[in-house]
């Protein structure tokens, strides 16, 4: 129980406390969709199977996930102690080559070990290695906020630069269809493309980083909170309700172009943050109900979300390799689910193990 415990919490800080609630929900819903989306993917017919399809769409794109770990890290910025331009642009390059890190330990280790016993390095090879993600956009978001923070724009003007770039970004995407892997692998962090692996595109994913930076500066200078969260939930609630409606009638992510998560447009934004903001405003209410000791689990989770997150990419890495690949077992979906719950206990528990390594050492050295 040790292992649980962390500072007390003063009712005037619940303010922040809501955030944590939401990035410890969007994880856990990120870990268990990883866990099914890729060993799920090795069961005949799982495209047209709905426990993939909850997993895939529903835990993977819409409850919370990437989108709001990107809005919070925008807002975050107003609450870190380290917001100066140089700062930000910082640990967005560590933060971006820690992504290849990730790749390497995640899958590029079993594709090249796969690669040397086969005698062939194929293009998946390279892709597993170097292939976009989520720490890459992260680390050129950080590295493109703390230049337009240098040249001293005001956030109102970040936003609509981001705009700009999302409205462009729809327009590329999937236009490039070029036969160079280089131009292929660089064109891919700014635009979507169905070429090399890529992800969350700069243009496409910006929006929530300058949107959470807008939203933050109203927060940190906004004294009654209630009110502000009042508000935000009469606008956001109906926009959630409409935008929930109309994929229902239209098509899951019928806004993206091609409806592809990756390749979202302005309007998809719009709806996946709506859904964000109604989560964060119900979390804000219920900590005015609930002492947030409460969620002392939650909010340490949150705390060690990017340690959790890679811890857990290299356990779902293992399985794939060793159980999928080699083997060849297929897991039916409730063993799946149920991996993945268990995946984020352990992704957690190994997450404060290594915190409380890393602080005896540093405790060490300082006693020395």
């Amino acid at each position: 129980m040790q292992l649980l415990k962390i500072e007390e919490f003063k009712r005037e800080d619940n303010r922040q406390y809501n955030f944590y609630l939401l990035k410890s929900f969007s994880i856990i819903a990120m870990l268990i969709c990883h866990m099914v989306f890729r060993l799920g993917m090795y069961k005949e017919g799982y495209e047209n199977d709905f426990s993939y399809f909850f997993a895939d769409i529903i835990l993977g794109c819409y409850l919370g996930v990437a989108h709001a770990f990107m809005f919070s890290m925008g807002t975050s910025i107003y609450y870190s102690n380290n917001q100066k331009p140089i700062e930000l642009i910082k640990r967005g390059i560590i933060i971006y080559l820690l992504g290849y890190v990730l790749n390497f330990f995640c899958y590029g280790i079993y594709a090249l070990i796969d690669g040397l016993i086969e005698g062939e390095f194929v293009e998946e090879t390279i892709e597993a290695l170097i292939g976009q993600d989520i720490f890459h956009f992260a680390g050129l978001a950080l590295i493109l906020t703390g230049f337009l923070k240098s040249i001293k724009l005001k956030d109102i003007y970040i936003l609509i630069i981001s705009l700009v770039l999302s409205l462009v970004g729809y327009f590329l995407a999937f236009t490039y269809n070029g036969n160079s892997f280089i131009l292929d692998f660089i064109i891919c962090h700014f635009v979507y493309t169905d070429g090399v692996c890529s992800c969350f595109s700069l243009f496409h994913w910006y929006i929530f980083v300058a949107f959470g930076l807008f939203f933050g500066n109203i927060l940190k200078n906004t004294k009654d909170k209630d009110r502000l969260y009042k508000r935000v939930l009469m606008i956001s609630l109906p926009i959630m309700v409409a935008y929930i409606v109309l994929s229902s009638i239209f098509g899951t992510l019928f806004l993206s172009k091609e409806g592809e998560y990756y390749a979202l447009s302005i309007l998809e934004a719009l709806g996946l943050l709506s859904i964000d903001l109604v989560l964060l405003s119900l979390y804000h209410f219920l900590l005015n109900k609930v002492d947030a000791s409460k969620f002392n689990l939650f909010i340490v989770m949150s705390k060690n979300l990017t340690s959790i997150y890679i811890i857990s990419w290299c356990i779902i890495g293992f399985l794939e390799a060793v159980f999928c690949y080699i083997l060849g077992i297929v897991f039916n979906y409730f063993v799946l689910y149920l991996m993945g719950i268990v995946l984020v206990v352990v992704s957690y528990l190994i997450s404060i193990m290594y915190k409380n390594i890393k602080s005896n050492i540093q405790l060490k050295k300082q006693t020395i």
